[in-house]
């Protein structure tokens, strides 16, 4: 039921995401930021928790998801808890990195043809 739950609660956050796409004509970057912040809000307001309760993974898997970890990221920092910031930080550099790193293989590869 863990499954049904996560696929349901992610499916509609896809598809109002999507909706906003469709319906405003809004740049990429536009749309991502605003379900960036979105997802602040609802961890602000305590909206999150109800949802990630009943989705669970559902709803980490999404922008949404990422507003969240920082929003609590940015609470922890400000009570003096640092480890979380670093943990996203070092996330992050990593993700970079291995991009960064596949780029650049795959340019070479393509320069040998």
């Amino acid at each position: 039921m863990t499954y049904l739950h996560a696929f349901l609660l992610g499916g509609l956050f896809c598809l109002l995401t999507q909706l906003l796409f469709r319906l405003t004509k809004w740049p990429i970057p536009v749309i991502l930021t605003v379900t960036f912040c979105l997802g602040v809000v609802m961890t602000a307001l305590g909206w999150m928790d109800v949802f990630t309760g009943f989705g669970q993974s559902g709803m980490f898997l999404l922008l949404y998801g990422g507003g969240d970890a920082a929003y609590r990221g940015m609470v922890s920092l400000l009570a003096g808890d640092p480890g979380p910031i670093l943990r996203y930080l070092a996330l992050i550099l990593f993700c970079f990195a291995v991009g960064i790193g596949g780029g650049v293989l795959l340019h070479k590869k393509g320069q040998r043809k």
